[in-house]
């Protein structure tokens, strides 16, 4: 399919090492980290890059007991295999945008509804287990009302992102999902493949761009 504008709220990269994978990013590109937090009653746990448009979310199991037993906990769990059996600390593992009413998105994706609490943000998501099964799908959230995105949040980059580029994914089949997204400034592109996640590209204020990829999600050469 052609690429298309859509609206991404973040990217998520889980990580075995959310420290590790935070210092070797920042070295890599100059993005540094925020604290995030525990995810409440979810076994996980993040920190979050912010992008100025979007963000990173950095991805960790942190009760592998309580993660099995809910959809973002699985998403995190298999992220985490899919990084130890390639040998890597981190996996490329998903994508989610933003939207109006989950309900309404959950009923026509056929999804489930889960809730998702830590300090300071109050999210209910859809489409989580499609989303772990098939990358190239966003998972679709929706926001507290009044509750600011954390890629608004200030960090010590050494630079200066703007947002998303580019996203691009590979599918075995058609994903008709992004096509009723909000738009955005992000294309997202869809080759035919093996479900993934294949590359992120981040816009700087210079012009420059820097590109996370399956292969190295931290942006090292």
């Amino acid at each position: 399919m052609a690429a298309q504008p859509v609206l991404v709220d973040h990217v998520v990269i889980v990580s075995l090492n959310v420290d590790d994978t935070c210092q070797r990013l920042y070295d890599a590109t100059g993005l540094a980290s925020i604290a995030g937090g525990v995810h409440e009653g979810l076994g996980t746990a993040n920190r979050i890059v912010p992008l100025g448009t979007g963000y990173l979310e950095i991805l960790a199991v942190d009760d592998a007991t309580l993660a099995a037993l809910n959809p973002f906990g699985q998403l995190a769990l298999a992220g985490a295999a899919t990084a130890r059996d390639s040998g890597q600390v981190e996996h490329l593992a998903a994508w989610s945008a933003c939207v109006p009413s989950v309900e309404r998105a959950a009923e026509a994706t056929g999804g489930e509804v889960m809730a998702l609490s830590r300090a300071g943000v109050s999210v209910r998501l859809t489409g989580i287990a499609e989303a772990t099964v098939n990358p190239s799908l966003p998972f679709l959230l929706q926001r507290a009302e009044g509750q600011v995105s954390p890629q608004s949040r200030n960090a010590d980059h050494r630079v200066q992102p703007t947002g998303v580029a580019r996203l691009i994914a590979s599918s075995p089949a058609s994903n008709r999902r992004a096509e009723h997204l909000p738009l955005g400034a992000t294309e997202f592109d869809v080759t035919t493949g093996d479900a993934a996640l294949l590359s992120v590209e981040i816009a700087f204020a210079d012009g420059t761009l820097t590109r996370l990829t399956a292969q190295s999600p931290t942006g090292e050469v």
